[in-house]
């Protein structure tokens, strides 16, 4: 298995990544996300077939510190279960890590324990019980 960043070489491979029925990639919309520097990919590679993808984004605070914002992760049906996610987790964690961010966070639910397991075996840890995550979404907006 092979964990690399998701780069301009390796985009071609993310159309054929279909983890499930919603997926949709499109080559111009990859390499739009790989161009901005505050977007990170990261692929597990099997004999050239991209397994697992995940990605996330570098905040900057007004003070200078980077962190990086974990947004997902997503394994092919056929590779989950056998530790892809962890070794990717921990991949993605030890290169923001290598780039300056001085913290990674992410959030999920607790009854997606196939997730939790993942995060906590790769090192996560989760400090408050009492989280709320208010969104706003525009996408109905006229």
């Amino acid at each position: 298995m092979e964990f690399k960043l998701l780069d301009n070489q390796n985009a071609k491979l993310m159309i054929d990544f279909v983890d499930d029925e919603n997926t949709i990639y499109t080559i111009e919309n990859i390499n739009a996300f790989i161009n901005d520097k505050n977007n990170l990919g990261f692929i597990a590679k099997d004999n050239g077939k991209v397994v697992a993808f995940s990605y996330g984004y570098i905040l900057i605070h007004p003070n200078g510190k980077k962190i990086f914002y974990f947004d997902s992760i997503d394994v092919i049906k056929e590779y989950q279960g056998k530790g892809i996610g962890t070794e990717l987790m921990t991949y993605t964690k030890d290169y923001v890590k290598s780039i300056g961010c001085k913290e990674m966070f992410l959030m999920t639910n607790k009854s997606n324990t196939s997730a939790c397991k993942c995060y906590e075996k790769s090192g996560g840890i989760s400090e408050a019980n009492d989280d709320v995550v208010y969104v706003y979404n525009f996408e109905g907006d006229k």
